[in-house]
């Protein structure tokens, strides 16, 4: 059994949005005075509260404040437990040695929704094609609220949980469902092995030379949205006219995130259906895009080229792929090689000789002076990397010389992900 999301748009009217806003008020305030409750008892009898001890209080909230009755305990237990992380997140740091972040108090407009934990106090019923119904609470206080879209998983699925959230004035549900291992599974159409490396000129290029574009979402949308942000400066802080271009901005890093996120699905769907083996190499966007500004004993050189870096590469959603490629390619039967960047050093080796040839990042083509092996860079990383997945042992960044590709299936020395057998 796995553990799939899917995120359906709902569409209420205009009674149902307004009990939808007092609910999320309800759940913000029971938020704020969990929040309070917490370090008031700290500052005056040096005391820390457990989520065990709110949570105990909730029937006599429900008993002096009914309105919250029909909020349903679940819900209730959920926003405190939300609460609980954010302590949890916060000591964390705190003993990390890093910028610790206390919980802050959340105001009703900025207060993104709540949940339900388990199947109970809702129902979803899916009508077929997009359209389903959302159904919260029980008798005449339940809500039945219209939802658009759809779920490839068939009827086998069962929803376990819900998260209402409310994002550019459209409130959407993002349901948990238990699936079967039988109705994850992808049919895969090719048994090729492939070398893939993700770049920012070239989105990925793989180990045959063919290369996918970089689409550059956000670079597209530069001028308009510096436009609007111009147009939202001119305006005096708080006035009508500055809320509506912020959230005609809203709108437009929304629309972005949507095609990007419409894009590497497709692609990293595509990939894993054709490959029996893909290889690509690990990677950290969040140091690889870390700024370059430094201090101010030791301020940092180029520091506007490496943002707008930054920006392109944050862009090119590295991350993402490597997430959707980790699940899908566990559906598809397909074995995800993820080489150790540190020890492999793809972008550095000739795929030819395996000696160590430097570049700098300016360097697209790679040209060995030990063998005088010539290729476009990316194209080379991609080789490497698939050689390194096709390569039996360990101590692969070691060996002078790779060893003849295998046919069999390989051991690898870098986390990957288990084999399956596709469901025909």
């Amino acid at each position: 059994m796995q553990r799939r999301k899917v995120t359906f748009k709902l569409d209420p009217n205009a009674a149902q949005l307004a009990r939808r806003e007092a609910w999320t008020r309800l759940h913000c305030e029971l938020y704020n005075a969990a929040l309070e409750e917490r370090i008031d008892a700290w500052r005056k009898a040096g005391k820390s509260i457990s989520y065990y001890e709110q949570q105990n209080a909730l029937p006599q909230i429900k008993a002096d404040w009914p309105e919250f009755v029909e909020l349903g305990s679940h819900a209730l237990q959920q926003t405190l437990r939300r609460l609980d992380l954010a302590f949890q997140a916060f000591f964390r740091r705190v003993k990390a040695g890093q910028t610790p972040g206390f919980p802050r108090f959340k105001s009703a407009k900025r207060f993104s929704g709540f949940a339900y934990p388990d199947p109970a106090g809702w129902k979803l019923m899916q009508h077929g094609g997009r359209g389903a119904t959302l159904r919260i609470g029980s008798g005449e206080a339940a809500l039945s609220i219209r939802a658009r879209g759809r779920h490839r998983f068939g009827p086998d699925a069962k929803p376990n949980d819900i998260t209402l959230t409310r994002r550019n004035g459209q409130w959407l549900v993002s349901v948990t469902l238990r699936v079967p291992d039988a109705a994850c599974a992808r049919r895969r159409t090719a048994d090729l092995r492939r070398g893939v490396d993700f770049g920012v000129t070239d989105w990925a290029t793989f180990d045959d030379g063919q290369t996918l574009a970089n689409p550059r979402w956000l670079r597209e949308e530069l001028p308009h949205l510096a436009a609007l942000q111009r147009e939202r400066a001119r305006r005096r802080k708080g006035s009508l006219r500055f809320k509506r271009l912020g959230r005609r901005i809203a709108r437009l890093h929304e629309r972005i995130g949507n095609v990007r996120r419409d894009f590497v699905h497709k692609e990293t769907t595509r990939m894993v259906q054709q490959c029996a083996v893909l290889a690509t190499e690990q990677l950290a966007p969040k140091t690889m895009s870390r700024s370059a500004k430094g201090t101010v004993e030791a301020p940092g050189r180029r520091v506007r080229q490496k943002a707008g870096l930054n920006r392109e590469m944050l862009s090119a959603a590295f991350g993402m792929a490597h997430q959707m490629l980790a699940y899908k390619a566990e559906e598809a039967g397909t074995r995800l090689h993820l080489s150790n960047t540190r020890q492999l050093k793809p972008s550095q080796r000739c795929s030819a000789c395996w000696e160590i040839v430097p570049k700098t990042s300016a360097q697209r083509v790679h040209g060995c002076p030990h063998c005088g092996h010539v290729m476009p860079r990316d194209q080379n990383s991609a080789l490497v990397v698939l050689i390194d997945a096709n390569t039996p042992g360990t101590g692969v960044a070691a060996r002078p010389k790779p060893l003849p590709r295998q046919r069999g299936k390989s051991k690898s020395v870098t986390r990957e992900t288990p084999a399956t057998t596709p469901c025909v």
